[in-house]
């Protein structure tokens, strides 16, 4: 298959209980912005990669082993301090060579990361 087919990742999922408390969550803690929201799903702005939330008919399965994305971020720390204040489950800081990130929940118990590295 030819590579060139791909132009980007479209959209990431992610389950949610409550779509519009969610939406509301992911607005203010993140500062996604909401490009359409129709029946049981909501698509907010993350640069190119829309992130979409949905309401499943079933069971809520979070993602709770992994983190199954990384936001990238400018500053780490900036992002850290903002997603405490939001009441998000924020894990600490870490640091390698070229890299920091770290790991937080959304009130769903979604784990989700970010990183943050020197762009060239």
């Amino acid at each position: 298959m030819d590579a060139r087919l791909f132009k980007r990742i479209d959209t990431v999922f992610v389950p949610v209980r409550d779509l519009d408390s969610a939406v509301s969550w992911y607005t203010r803690a993140l500062g996604l912005s909401l490009r359409w929201k129709q029946a049981n799903y909501a698509a907010l702005d993350a640069a190119q990669t829309a992130l979409t939330l949905y309401q499943p008919a079933g069971e809520l399965r979070p993602f709770t082993d992994h983190a199954p994305f990384n936001l990238y971020a400018t500053d780490v720390q900036a992002a850290h301090r903002a997603l405490q204040a939001a009441g998000a489950q924020v894990e600490p800081i870490q640091i390698e060579p070229g890299v920091s990130f770290f790991d937080f929940k959304d009130p769903d118990g979604n784990r989700l990361g970010i990183c943050s590295f020197p762009e060239g």
